[in-house]
């Protein structure tokens, strides 16, 4: 099914970068928060005001694990928690855009945010990803391996 240049030196599939932008793309709220702090320039710092939430901050937290967990996945990882973490990592992903999803129609119901074109691209960006992550074969194989100690470096 896959070719030799899809594994790693470990015989593990390599990691895709569509899965390292998905969970860029997911972390994108701690950049949100971290702008107004950095940067000095008004828009950057009115665009953060704006689209910034305490509770869609809360929704990268998985993706944040994951992202550690992309990290560490080499042989020499010991940590349970990590690969607990790595093989759970496409529910990691899901849940963290599902929790940005519902968050954001919320907020629009509740009338605590209004709807705007930024809303509407990460609705769209989200279910697309759910979608994507959810139908795709190779995401779900690379959850399923994590590369293990060999004999000389244990």
């Amino acid at each position: 099914m896959y070719s030799f240049e899809d594994y790693n030196e470990h015989d593990v599939l390599k990691i895709p970068l569509i899965l390292v932008l998905i969970d860029l793309y997911l972390l994108k709220h701690i950049l949100i928060f971290v702008l107004p702090i950095i940067s000095s320039i008004p828009f950057l710092v009115n665009f953060a005001h704006k689209h910034f939430s305490l509770f869609l901050l809360l929704s990268t937290l998985p993706a944040a694990l994951v992202m550690v967990a992309i990290f560490r996945r080499v042989p020499q990882t010991r940590s349970i928690f990590i690969l607990w973490i790595w093989r759970q990592g496409r529910i990691l992903l899901l849940t963290s855009l599902l929790l940005e999803f519902c968050l954001i129609i919320l907020f629009i119901l509740l009338d605590l945010k209004k709807i705007n074109e930024v809303s509407l691209i990460f609705i769209y960006v989200d279910v697309l990803l759910m979608i994507f992550i959810v139908k795709s074969q190779r995401i779900r194989d690379v959850f399923r391996e994590f590369p293990q100690r060999s004999q000389k470096t244990q």
